[in-house]
């Protein structure tokens, strides 16, 4: 499988997580090259990654989509399969909330716009705090390690990286990014330039 990415994306760093676990090997394009720009628009109109080139050649375009491709493929290897379907969808996409709205903060202040104190930055913000609050009160510790704690330890490891949002926040959390730190599959792809 290739997959098109940077090392810093918690999206793309989800799929390298399971991939690992299940034992997918992969080949990395970097995307943070104009030339890996350059093969990621080659391949998906939408210029987002992760996108996968699996069997075949079919482009998948998602992380959810990829995930349910190997998992479909490989099965779930180290992770712990999906449980109650409706609540890991809640989880998985309010992860991806506080991602979108901290990544959207982040980006703007990257390309110089002024929003720190807006009531647009404040909004994403207590967006974020929200989301957190309510994810401490949906996850408990369990074994194995499931989909919906690497999107989580994704989300917060790349918050950190990033600087894009003060993950003290979201302290109630950090009891699961402490409970698999020295999973292999995480320091592995813990993001780095």
């Amino acid at each position: 499988m290739k997959i098109y990415g940077t090392t810093t994306s918690p999206y793309v760093r989800r799929v390298r997580v399971v991939a690992a676990e299940v034992g997918e090997p992969i080949e990395r394009v970097d995307t943070a090259t104009a030339a890996g720009m350059a093969a990621l628009r080659e391949v998906s109109p939408i210029r987002k990654v992760p996108v996968a080139i699996v069997d075949g050649g079919q482009a998948l375009f998602d992380s959810h989509a990829i995930v349910d491709w190997l998992t479909a493929r490989r099965g779930w290897g180290g992770l712990a399969p999906p449980g109650e379907w409706v609540w890991e969808s809640n989880v998985l996409n309010a992860v991806d909330g506080a991602l979108e709205s901290v990544m959207q903060l982040f980006h703007l202040r990257r390309d110089g716009v002024a929003i720190d104190g807006t009531s647009f930055a404040e909004r994403q913000l207590e967006r974020t705090d929200a989301i957190f609050a309510w994810l401490a009160t949906q996850l408990r510790p369990r074994e194995p390690l499931g989909l919906v704690e690497v999107a989580v330890i994704a989300a917060l490891d790349w918050m950190d990286f990033r600087q894009s949002y003060p993950t003290e926040r979201a302290a109630a959390l950090g009891w699961l990014r402490e409970a698999w730190r020295e999973r292999p599959s995480l320091v592995a792809t813990r993001p780095h330039l």
